[in-house]
């Protein structure tokens, strides 16, 4: 493994821990508001009906400008033009300051008219308007998260998602209980706005962090203009076209991808009362089971995927700057082993144990165990989508992703349509029809990495076959764990803790006397030459 490989590890494990504590973070904030005492299925729902404009309107801001930024910092520094690299931030967080003004604008003006279109509950005009100061926020972090993930720094951007967090929860909690305990218990969808107002406090405190590590890494930054070769003068019009060019396409691609959460807002009750001919109340809680719960627990696992594009494309842009393309189908590879190790026993742990881990979350009387064990087989799909998805874009294969998506995003929506209309189904046929969506994603995007890269997977028996044994074993251990406490009547919120402690150090287990990471691994690893050395005393690696 290169250096510069295990840079990008060691920034995709970074970005990967902060994202799982993060996301367990935002499991705890759903947890009590979700619960009966709180929002429960209906107020959730209530909740969840602007997320997916919202989604659609940071996409520029969240991923598509920041990744562009990205890549143009990461394959100018690769050549020393440092200067040139500042320039194009400099000039791209006005942009996005820009549009993230205009968005929250959008949705503060433009609330009624999202809301009848949509044909939303009136109820849900709260949730749009509490997190409608988020996209500017947002935009406002994500020109300082490209600048440095473009640097391959990947702490700030990592510290700055728990702080975003953490404040979430604490505010979107507290507003919530303050309306429900001491304003109006009957009013959801205020309760609802105050929980939603969490994510534009979350979104400001992050903002004020990177402008702080901004300031602080300013000097060192501009040292390193000292050592510049060949920068060129570039202006506000030049900067933009650039990040422009870059950041279309993967800005339609993260819009596609919000597109195809929309379907669901939009399908799902609608259709659960024209087909099936069920209660706005009803199929609003349903709809708040798959997406405020199911979904919320099967996106814990996918931040990793995500701290492993925002790592790849950068890097592979870097590797393709200097006609590497060794180091290109490396990056690939371990991104590859990176996905198969995380999401196969997320996973089976989400499928095997899906009703449980609702339950010990959600309330003993919580639904939905069947739900999240058919949207978690999407896990793998989508980790796959993603990762060969950015490489394709650090190829400089832009359109190809989009393509791939629009394709998944029509059968996604005839999928929904046609499933959730099926009364022994209902919601079930929306989590399967996102399944299918993204196994034929992945397989898209895996076809062209084939052909334009000439990748082919490497050491499949660590990479594949060593996983896959690793999670059957996990998987049979936790299910015998699980039954057998509950024969011994053991409450089920202990048996499944139990369980799942069972099965994580099962998994770990078999990894190691498999011998499945090698010593590169591990080095690349935080504190991995010391790890490494103590289990190569036990002779586990």
């Amino acid at each position: 493994m290169s250096n510069t490989t295990k840079k990008f590890v060691t920034g995709a494990t970074i970005l990967a821990i902060a994202g799982i504590l993060a996301k367990v973070l935002s499991v705890f904030f759903r947890i009590p508001l979700a619960s009966d005492a709180m929002l429960g299925d209906e107020g959730i729902g209530y909740y969840q009906f602007p997320y997916p404009i919202y989604t659609l309107l940071i996409s520029v801001s969240y991923l598509g400008l920041p990744s562009a930024i990205s890549k143009l910092v990461s394959e100018r520094i690769a050549k020393n033009k440092y200067k040139e690299a500042h320039e194009i931030f400099k000039h791209t967080f006005w942009l996005l300051v820009i549009f993230g003004a205009l968005s929250s604008a959008f949705m503060i003006f433009g609330c009624d008219w999202i809301i009848s279109s949509q044909k939303w509950p009136v109820e849900a005009k709260w949730s749009l308007l509490g997190l409608s100061m988020a996209p500017f926020f947002v935009s406002f972090m994500g020109a300082f998260r490209g600048y440095f993930q473009g640097m391959q720094n990947m702490t700030p951007t990592a510290v700055s998602q728990l702080i975003e967090s953490f404040v979430r929860v604490i505010v979107g909690v507290g507003l919530a209980a303050l309306v429900l305990f001491s304003i109006d218990k009957s009013n959801l969808g205020l309760a609802a706005g105050g929980a939603s107002f969490g994510a534009t406090a979350g979104a400001l405190f992050g903002a004020i962090f990177l402008a702080i590590m901004y300031a602080v890494n300013r000097k060192k930054i501009k040292e390193t203009f000292s050592k510049d070769e060949g920068s060129v003068k570039v202006g506000f019009r030049k900067a933009a076209w650039l990040v422009i060019g870059v950041a279309l396409p993967i800005t339609l691609g993260a819009a596609i991808n919000s597109v195809i959460t929309w379907i669901d807002s939009n399908l799902i009750v609608d259709r659960l009362i024209t087909a099936l001919g069920m209660d706005e109340k009803v199929a609003t809680g349903l709809y708040g089971i798959i997406s405020g719960k199911a979904i919320t627990l099967v996106n814990v696992p996918l931040t990793i995927s995500q701290a492993v594009v925002l790592s790849v494309m950068p890097a592979i842009s870097e590797a393709v700057a200097k006609n590497n393309n060794e180091e290109v189908h490396d990056k690939i590879q371990t991104g590859f082993r990176f996905v198969m190790l995380i999401s196969l026993p997320c996973m089976a742990g989400l499928i095997a144990l899906s009703t449980p881990i609702m339950r010990l979350l959600y309330g003993a009387k919580t639904g939905g165990g069947d739900t999240l064990a058919i949207l978690s087989a999407s896990l793998i799909f989508v980790m796959l989508g993603q990762l060969f998805a950015a490489a394709l874009q650090g190829m400089g294969k832009f359109y190809l992703p989009i393509g791939n998506l629009a394709i998944s995003a029509v059968f996604k929506y005839v999928l929904t349509y046609y499933l959730t209309g099926i009364e022994s189904l209902n919601v079930n046929g929306a989590a399967i029809a996102t399944v299918i969506t993204y196994m034929i994603y992945a397989i898209l995007n895996l076809i062209f990495v084939k052909k334009y890269s000439h990748y082919h997977v490497k050491e499949k028996m660590n990479a594949i076959f060593k996983p896959i044994l690793a999670t059957v074993v996990m998987t049979v251990l936790t299910l015998a764990a699980y039954y057998g406490l509950m024969l011994l009547n053991l409450d089920f919120r202990i048996a499944t803790l139990i369980s799942i402690c069972v099965g994580g150090i099962t998994y770990f287990a078999v990894l190691l006397i498999a011998k499945t990471l090698n010593k590169d691994d591990y080095e690349s690893l935080p504190c991995g030459e010391k790890i490494y050395k103590l289990l190569h005393k036990f002779h586990l690696a």
